[in-house]
């Protein structure tokens, strides 16, 4: 064992931690992609100073549904429910979430939020929302616009997982996204997510080898301790 992980106060309060994080070498440690911010984006923000935004990105050499499981088996809560919105397919193990937590799911192409509106009500536990996006072109302005409504009124976390490739999604959803997640290509994918909502996902995740705060801190441990303020 190096040094650096005798020494790494993070792996000491976490034994064994170490072992599940370099597990078939799932945390690239490589900058950023271009590729993702462009996806994120469409402002020029370099790879290095990306977390200025209040953002943070985490890479796995894991295809796209680990890292979605990743995030929901993270940050929810054990008393929470979740919202599913589904406008496509989605590759979302449902039977091995469902234990864990409350899952509303409405499929539909085309979001009624009427409809939904009436399933939320009874269900006051809901404090997240998933949007399964098979293709972001199909996302209605007039859909967008009352999904930020809902998400709004009843303060709810929201969640984007992109099945294709996007533009300056974040953009477009006039940065109400707290995490999305995305694929490079079939075995690399990767997560952005708002920091403030990452960092409360210490010790909630139910699964050792899947646990996104655990993945964000071993893959900021070489970050220079002085950073700048975020953008403004």
């Amino acid at each position: 064992m190096s040094t650096q992980a005798i020494y790494n106060p993070y792996t000491m309060i976490n034994p064994g931690i170490e072992k599940h994080l370099s597990l078939g070498k799932v945390l690239k440690e490589e900058e950023m992609d271009t590729k993702v911010l462009q996806m994120w984006s469409k402002r020029e923000i370099s790879a290095g100073r990306f977390y200025q935004t209040g953002f943070e990105t985490i890479l796995f050499d894991q295809d796209k549904s680990f890292a979605l499981e990743t995030v929901l088996s993270s940050i929810i809560h054990w008393d929470k429910g979740l919202l599913v919105l589904n406008s496509g397919a989605t590759d979302l193990n449902f039977n091995a979430l469902a234990v864990f937590f409350d899952i509303l799911n409405h499929n539909t192409h085309h979001l009624d939020f009427h409809s939904i509106e009436q399933l939320m009500q009874p269900q006051h536990s809901l404090t997240h929302v998933l949007l399964n996006l098979s293709d972001a072109e199909t996302l209605l302005d007039s859909d967008l616009e009352q999904l930020l409504k809902l998400i709004n009124l009843h303060k709810l976390t929201l969640i984007v997982n992109c099945d294709s490739e996007v533009d300056g999604l974040n953009d477009r959803f006039m940065g109400a996204i707290d995490f999305m997640i995305g694929k490079i290509h079939s075995q690399r994918s990767f997560v952005v997510a708002r920091r403030s909502k990452l960092v409360q996902a210490e010790g909630n995740s139910r699964n050792l080898n899947k646990d996104l705060y655990a993945y964000w801190q071993w893959s900021v441990r070489h970050r220079n301790a002085i950073i700048e303020p975020m953008c403004g």
